[in-house]
Formats: structure tokens, C-alpha cells, sequence
């Protein structure tokens, strides 16, 4: 499976054994494990806040729904 660069979003990372790092033959990132746990961490944030903002809404909605007191 490949791994797909977290600073480009293009390149393919290649795991480099002696260095034991993973760099991206598109953007040139030269990354240690940790790195890139963090980026990958830092990128999935903003969708999972939205997830969770959505999910408070909708329950939200129907705890206003289910309460019976609906004023227009």
C-alpha cells in the first residue's frame, strides 16, 4: 500500500532504511515516523471538528424535536 505524502498530497513516500526516515519523491519532505503521525494527526482534525459539530447539531435538532415545544 502506498503512503501518500501529508505535505503535498501527491507524492509517494519511500521508506529510506538507513536514516529510517520516509521521503516524497514529489516535494522532496523528509520525514521521521513521529512526523508523520503529526501531520497526518493535523490533517484529520478539521474533518473529524466538523463531524462532531454536525453530529451536536443533528442531536441538538432532535432533542428540540422530541421535547414538543416547537414555537413559530
Amino acid at each position: 500500500m502506498d503512503q501518500v505524502c501529508p505535505e503535498c498530497n501527491v507524492g509517494v513516500l519511500m521508506y529510506d532504511t538507513p536514516t529510517k526516515r520516509f521521503g516524497c519523491k514529489n516535494c522532496g519532505a523528509f520525514l521521521t515516523r513521529d512526523q508523520l503521525s503529526d501531520a497526518r494527526y493535523k490533517q484529520k482534525t478539521p474533518v473529524d471538528d466538523e463531524r462532531r459539530k454536525r453530529a451536536r447539531q443533528q442531536s441538538d435538532y432532535l432533542e428540540w424535536w422530541l421535547s414538543g415545544n416547537k414555537d413559530k
